[in-house]
């Protein structure tokens, strides 16, 4: 999703088509969800699963996203966010059972 937007925002400032101020925010949106994801993944890797503070910061952004603009890529937010509350209710189940 990163990648996507940082190169929508490159080709809408290339072509000058548009106002360049959706290109500034679709390339720091990008720039900002690579950051993010290697951020994800890591602590997934250390962890075993997505934390709780991470989950609940992706549904806020989401929900924030949804509010203000419901027919957008926010709604690309909620396949990540529910595969992550998934295998974090795995990961909480399994350390219950084995406690």
């Amino acid at each position: 999703m990163g990648s996507v937007h940082t190169v929508m925002g490159i080709v809408i400032w290339a072509t000058q088509d548009q106002d360049p101020e959706p290109s500034f925010w679709f390339t720091a949106f990008g720039v900002l969800a690579v950051g993010l994801g290697i951020a994800v993944i890591e602590v997934e890797r250390a962890r075993g699963f997505v934390t709780a503070p991470i989950l609940a910061a992706l549904a806020v952004l989401a929900a924030f996203g949804l509010i203000s603009m419901p027919v957008s890529g926010f709604v690309s937010l909620l396949l990540p966010l529910a595969f992550g509350v998934i295998g974090w209710s795995k990961r909480r189940t399994v350390a219950r059972a084995a406690t």
